[in-house]
């Protein structure tokens, strides 16, 4: 699992099916910014990070306001440490436990939606990578039936979401 992700994934993470709407404007300079990032040798998240404003426009970006956006965007994964400190309150055997720290590196999963997804037998990112949408909402569908809880589906954003962080956090740059 690696949060400091290659810039090639801004493809599959930079998407209107999976990121918020305030990002929409970056859409159009994903392209160029991954093939002028690449040429200088910014190859991850971190490296990017370290770039100077004029660095990032003559990478491709418009004006100070999308690079502001860019940094936004970068950061918009990185996840806070307080969230892991619920999960030894929460799981009790040690393959739960791992399992969790990796399903809570996706964007707003905490408990009950890593309960759900390790229930339906996603017990890791790259079982999510490795997965279709269709195939969550059908496995974790069945998972609420049977057991009879009162939980809903994920919605497909926030699936797609978790697929494409899951495989930018992998190195699975594969889209639908």
């Amino acid at each position: 699992m690696n949060t400091d992700y290659k810039i090639a994934a801004i493809t599959i993470l930079l998407n209107e099916d999976c990121i918020l709407t305030r990002y929409y404007p970056l859409i159009p300079y994903k392209k160029i910014l991954i093939e002028n990032l690449s040429k200088i040798g910014c190859n991850t998240k971190s490296d990017c990070m370290k770039l100077s404003d004029d660095s990032l426009l003559e990478a491709g970006l418009a004006d100070v306001e999308m690079v502001r956006l860019f940094r936004m965007f970068l950061s918009l994964y990185d996840i806070k440490p307080a969230k892991l400190k619920e999960i030894t309150t929460v799981c009790k055997e040690n393959k739960e436990i791992q399992s969790f720290k990796e399903l809570y590196q996706l964007p707003g999963v905490k408990s009950t939606r890593a309960r759900l997804y390790y229930k339906a037998g996603f017990h890791s990112l790259t079982d999510i990578a490795n997965s279709s949408p269709q195939e969550i909402i059908t496995k974790t569908e069945s998972v609420i039936r049977e057991e009879n809880l009162s939980l809903k589906v994920p919605l497909m954003k926030e699936i797609k979401t978790h697929i494409a962080v899951a495989r930018a956090f992998t190195n699975i740059f594969t889209e639908e």
